[in-house]
């Protein structure tokens, strides 16, 4: 479980707490497919003692191999597991594997500007997994179960994209990140 420190903005694709506000992130491995994340994920922070202002992302990966990269303007945390891959144009082939992002902005944003964030991030993951021959030529989205999860104070910086300067950080660090 990492504490930010402080409630944040925050807006992902994760199972349980991507909207809102979010001090907690936990970051859980499974090892097999459990029918009602949802209700998994309220008892897994019900066992922490946590009620509120927790996100949750669920992996096949090894925890112990998460990975952690910080910049001057972000801070990134990662699983990284690339089984059955997202190609553009191919149907999944089955694995369970899946790409966990947090990416933890020090720049204060507007919603605008979070959702901003997050296109980056989800492009950026995109980019780097296609350069890196995931799909083996063609387009990779990531894989079929990713999740991320983009915090930032709140502000009023609309835009995060990879014309700014968090942004374009945020998505070289995602290249390193997937990289390592």
């Amino acid at each position: 479980m990492l504490d930010l420190g402080r409630d944040l903005s925050a807006l992902g694709n994760v199972v349980l707490g991507g909207f809102g506000r979010v001090r907690y992130v936990v970051f859980k491995q499974v090892d097999r497919y459990v029918e009602d994340f949802e209700l998994y994920a309220r008892a897994l922070l019900e066992g922490l003692g946590i009620t509120n202002r927790a996100a949750i992302f669920f992996t096949a990966v090894d925890i112990s191999s998460m990975r952690h990269v910080e910049g001057r303007l972000v801070e990134l945390y990662a699983t990284v597991g690339l089984a059955n891959p997202a190609c553009i144009g191919d149907r999944p082939t089955g694995g369970a594997h899946t790409v966990n992002i947090l990416v933890v902005s020090k720049t204060a944003l507007s919603s605008r500007g979070l959702l901003d964030l997050y296109r980056t991030a989800a492009e950026a993951k995109a980019a780097t997994l296609t350069a890196r021959g995931l799909c083996g030529g063609k387009p990779s989205l990531g894989t079929v179960s990713d999740a991320v999860l983009v915090a930032a104070p709140p502000g009023d910086a609309h835009y995060a994209g990879a014309a700014t300067e968090v942004g374009a950080e945020a998505s070289f660090l995602i290249y390193e990140i997937l990289n390592k």
